[in-house]
């Protein structure tokens, strides 16, 4: 990598989810009242299909753990998460080195409990900007578990809550992600409010 790889040591990569996906959720993609995708929208998910493969590669984490980047090269050409020829950086030290000065880039856009940056987001995204959502995963016991990063997909936002998740009235992007170790639960054009059970501590950034 570029500029964060000189700040944060290399690591394989990326997200397990420190919450659980609601079995509510699992359906989003076909959920009822959902906006028609956008010609933006159904481009990126075109480009991003063949990653849909790890699904079935349950026992094979490397297939699936490096989403993240693999989408980002996909998409926007960008290789800023990855380390060396299939490996990227792990989660908790994408949100560590975006938040780093000289982080190759990135712009903060503020956090996922304001609106006014979640609808920056989605338009940023619709612009064709890269735009991802990080969080640092909790300390339980003294150590600190895996984050969780996704993407924000061009798209239409929306107010969408799932059953155990508490996002309130916030009208969040249209997203991807990947769980780790949870194949099954990938997604792609699901609200942001499918990836995490709250927006606190939820950070956006984009790259110019």
């Amino acid at each position: 990598m570029k500029t964060l790889v000189r700040f944060i040591f290399p690591l394989l990569m990326i997200a397990a989810a420190d919450s659980a996906l609601a079995a509510s959720a699992l359906d989003c993609e076909t959920r009822s009242g959902k906006p028609n995708p956008t010609p933006a929208e159904n481009a990126a998910i075109s480009k991003l299909s063949p990653l849909r493969a790890c699904k079935a590669a349950i026992d094979d984490r490397t297939a699936c753990n490096v989403f993240l980047g693999r989408a980002l090269d996909v998409l926007f050409k960008n290789s800023d998460f990855k380390t060396g020829n299939d490996s990227y950086m792990l989660a908790n030290d994408i949100v560590n080195g975006l938040e780093m000065p000289g982080n190759a880039g990135w712009k903060k856009i503020g956090v996922a409990t304001q609106q006014d940056a979640l609808g920056k987001a989605q338009a940023l995204a619709n612009e064709g900007k890269a735009v991802v959502v990080a969080r640092k995963g909790p300390v339980v016991d003294g150590t600190r578990r895996p984050g969780h990063v996704a993407l924000i997909l061009p798209g239409t936002a929306q107010n969408y809550a799932f059953d155990g998740f508490s996002w309130g009235s916030l009208v969040v992007p249209n997203s991807a992600s990947f769980f780790l170790d949870k194949p099954d639960r990938m997604f792609f054009g699901c609200p942001l409010s499918a990836v995490w059970k709250k927006p606190d501590d939820v950070g956006l950034y984009y790259k110019p």
